[in-house]
């Protein structure tokens, strides 16, 4: 479940610039979602298993 949520926040993390790049429509809605993977990739990164 953590890597899925991990490979999950990664996938939003990137989908954020390439939705820029290629001018994709609502752009900016893949930027606000680029950075929920951003603070889903921080948060399982720094959060010990238990």
């Amino acid at each position: 479940m953590r890597t899925a949520l991990l490979i999950l926040g990664t996938v939003l993390f990137i989908a954020g610039p390439a939705a820029k790049i290629y001018h994709l429509d609502h752009a900016n809605s893949y930027m606000i979602a680029s950075g929920l993977g951003l603070v889903m990739i921080t948060s399982l990164a720094f959060i010990k298993k238990k």
